[in-house]
């Protein structure tokens, strides 16, 4: 039923072959940018999570935990 639906929408053919472009365009322009992408500035990334010295600085907490013991 769909694709006798499908079928008779006129120009219908072209939304496949632009949504690949649009995917393939956004893909390159990613895999480019992050190419380019400092080693430095990606070390810091990768060390954020397991970075100690943000989270322990006083200013860190929201307010609500501060003076809270945890």
């Amino acid at each position: 039923m769909y694709k006798e639906v499908l079928r008779t929408i006129v120009g219908i053919e072209i939304f496949p072959v632009l949504s690949l472009i649009i995917f393939l365009t956004v893909f390159i322009v990613m895999l480019v940018w992050v190419m380019r992408l400092d080693r430095r500035t990606l070390s810091t990334y990768a060390n954020l999570p397991l970075d100690d010295d943000h989270a322990s600085a006083p200013d860190a907490r929201p307010d609500a935990l501060r003076g809270v013991q945890l």
